[in-house]
Order: structure tokens, then C-alpha cells, then sequence
């Protein structure tokens, strides 16, 4: 399913409208959609920095698992603006959980403790030195600052799973204790899985 907005085309997966749809019917707590909220402020934020850079993309893909930015100029942008809209995402995440936060404070409303709540989680996550995550993606591209870029994307897949296979760990206990919290194991798998498919690719 796919429709243009301005020059930009964005493109969703049938599982995840259908999972979506889903969640409208049953989550009366909104707390799967505030977290879907959270998630698309995230990617309008590195959408601002391209906008800012005259790079904006041409595809924008939402699946069940992420969110993708389909960027064919990324390279020209230099090495400081591709920092900038790497980080611009998480950058987005903690301002808006340092501000719900606050309103939190002092209207306690419960969907500001999860929009500040989803937020923080997000941008924390986003930020692990990970390969496909936005704080792997900005140590990338300062590696490639002192080595060439098979030798950067090396390292960071060795700290990627250095990080992921215990993450997965923990998940797999998660799992285990709540009976139905599988979300760090799955994510964690995903993601190494991502890494593994890549390598078989060099």
C-alpha cells in the first residue's frame, strides 16, 4: 500500500496496517499508538535535517519492524550533516521525553508517562553502538574518519553482536519470567540477523 505526499512517497506493509488496525480496536490504553507516535517523531526528525540539508528522500517504508528512510543522496552530504541526520532522530526522542516529562509532572496524565516513557526508551535504544541503529550508524561514519569503510563496518558488526547476543540473553529471561514480554529478544534477533545477512553480502 503506497500514496505520495508532496514528493515523497511512503509506502506501508500489509501486516503492519493490519496489526495496526488491530491495536485501534483493542488497545483502550493507547499505549501501542503513542508509541507508533513516538517512533514516526523520531524519523521526522532526521526528515528535518535532510529537508534542512536539500536532500529529502524519495521513499519512506513502514513495515511491522521499522521504519525506513530511502535515502539515495546521502553521500552528498559530508561527514558532519551525515552525523547531524543520524543523530537528529534520537536528538528528537530525548527532547520529547525531557518535555512530557515535565507537563507529567504537574498534570499527571497517564499518556504523558508513556509518551515520555516510549520516548526515552526509544532514543536509548536507538543510540546503542549497533549496526541498523542510529548510534551504530554515527559511530560508522566517525570510523571511517581513521579507517576505510570495510574496516569500520568490521567493527562495528564484532560490537554489535558483542552487544546483541546478550541482549538477546536477557530477552530470552524476559521472556521467560513475564510469559509475553518477547520484545527485546525478537528486536535483538531481528537485528542480528540483519548483521549475519549483510556479511554473506561481502
Amino acid at each position: 500500500m503506497s500514496f505520495q505526499i508532496g514528493k515523497i512517497r511512503l509506502e506501508l506493509s500489509y501486516p503492519l496496517v493490519v496489526v495496526m488496525t488491530a491495536v485501534i480496536i483493542l488497545d483502550t490504553s493507547m499505549s501501542v499508538i503513542i508509541c507508533f507516535i513516538s517512533a514516526v517523531c523520531h524519523e521526522l526528525g532526521h526528515i528535518a535535517m535532510l529537508k534542512r540539508y536539500h536532500t529529502m528522500p524519495e521513499r519512506i517504508k513502514l513495515t511491522l519492524f521499522d521504519i525506513a528512510i530511502i535515502d539515495q543522496k546521502q553521500y552528498s552530504r559530508n561527514n558532519k550533516q551525515e552525523l547531524v541526520v543520524t543523530l537528529a532522530g534520537v536528538t528528537v526522542n530525548f527532547f520529547l521525553s525531557a518535555v512530557s516529562y515535565m507537563l507529567f509532572l504537574f498534570f499527571k496524565y497517564e499518556f504523558l508517562g508513556i509518551f515520555y516513557s516510549a520516548n526515552l526508551a526509544l532514543g536509548l535504544f536507538n543510540s546503542m553502538p549497533v549496526d541498523n541503529l542510529d548510534g551504530g550508524q554515527a559511530l560508522k561514519i566517525l570510523l571511517c574518519s581513521y579507517f576505510d569503510i570495510d574496516t569500520a563496518s568490521r567493527i562495528l558488526d564484532v560490537l554489535s553482536l558483542l552487544i546483541l547476543v546478550p541482549c538477546a540473553f536477557f530477552g530470552f529471561l524476559i521472556l521467560l519470567d513475564s510469559r509475553y514480554n518477547f520484545t527485546l529478544l525478537i528486536t535483538s534477533l531481528y537485528l542480528i540477523a540483519l548483521i549475519l545477512f549483510k556479511k554473506t553480502k561481502y
